[in-house]
């Protein structure tokens, strides 16, 4: 655990060099959540950040922004900010504050974010204003899943804070309070780094879809949050033989361990892209059998251009299960699709 960690990194020879930020939370009482990412990318030249407040049900509010930035990411060591959205470092590894103060876009159905934005009818959103102030304060130390040149860690926090939302129609507040994770990661970062082998559901309304053979993401990250003393998190990676695989940690109290032999298997609504439940298997360092279900509440796609198609994250809101108990997180599937 360094706390220069905190910082940015040299930036390596690769084109997509990035450095990026992110941040979770659900409230379990409410179900008010939240998911920001912001990212560096000195290669191209600009930062962006993307943040969505989970609202109820399948609505969201959705932004994005993006700066022109340099080559010297230090220049932004106490700058992090992408359009309205900025992240403050207060005590690193301690405390954290995530901002925002702008535009957003108020979707009562987060759905139709995998049609295409020519197909989607009028009025599929409401302009508004979000204003919000969240703070994490981090319950344990760091996870490391890699450090050095290329690095990323993953730390398990309580959120509290103030949502208000403004539009046409009135203000609503809201007061959540839960619990999230955060990670932060250097190194290289290709987007559609897997095999394009899936028609995009975009392509054709969900009234008319037929029924097919189910998505094959190349990437599952999960995060989760069972109250104060129990979180788990990490990644999975689709194989030759179409098992999802992969690693990540638990933490019980104050003790974090690693989840060795994860696998995840998902289910979907028929013909799209769009995961309606989740489950997972692992094993403790000490060989203990971790085994949790998860039933997704929402999703909020977002989509990225690659070459020959996109890349859609589809970060789904989730209630898990396991050991009797109840929590709630992410589950992140990454699908790659080809342009029609």
């Amino acid at each position: 655990m360094n706390p220069l960690d905190e910082r940015m990194h040299p930036v390596g020879a690769q084109g997509a060099w990035s450095e990026s930020y992110y941040f979770n939370f659900v409230d379990p009482d409410s179900q008010i959540a939240m998911f920001t990412r912001m990212g560096f990318r000195p290669g191209d030249g600009w930062a962006d950040g993307l943040h969505v407040v989970y609202l109820g049900g399948d609505r969201v509010a959705f932004t994005y922004g993006r700066r022109e930035i340099g080559k010297d990411l230090n220049a932004y060591n106490d700058d992090l900010r992408a359009g309205q959205l900025e992240l403050v470092c207060v005590v690193p590894f301690q405390n954290w504050e995530v901002r925002y103060e702008g535009p957003a876009q108020d979707i009562a159905d987060a759905s139709i974010l995998l049609e295409r934005r020519k197909a989607r009818p009028e009025g599929w959103y409401q302009p508004a204003t979000l204003s919000m102030q969240m703070d994490f304060n981090a319950l344990t130390e760091p996870h490391y899943a890699a450090n050095g040149a290329r690095g990323h860690f993953e730390q398990t926090g309580q959120v509290r804070g103030e949502i208000r939302l403004k539009s046409p129609t009135g203000t609503e507040v809201f007061h959540p309070s839960g619990f999230g994770v955060r990670d932060k990661s250097w190194g290289p970062r290709d987007w559609g780094a897997g095999q394009t082998q899936e028609t995009a559901s975009e392509q054709v309304p969900e009234s008319e879809r037929q029924e097919a053979e189910d998505p094959r993401p190349f990437v599952n990250w999960f995060s989760m949050n069972f109250g104060a003393d129990l979180a788990m998190g990490g990644s999975c990676f689709r194989h030759t033989d179409g098992v999802m695989r992969g690693s990540g940690w638990i933490s019980r109290g104050d003790r974090t361990e690693d989840l060795r032999n994860v696998v995840i298997e998902s289910e979907y609504r028929r013909g799209s892209l769009w995961h309606t439940a989740v489950r997972l298997r692992g094993e403790t360092e000490a060989g203990k059998t971790v085994d949790v279900t998860g039933r997704i509440l929402t999703i909020c796609p977002t989509k990225i251009p690659i070459a020959g198609g996109a890349t859609f994250v589809n970060e789904g809101l989730a209630e898990f299960r396991t050991e009797g108990r109840t929590g709630y997180g992410i589950s992140e599937h990454w699908h790659a699709v080809r342009s029609a």
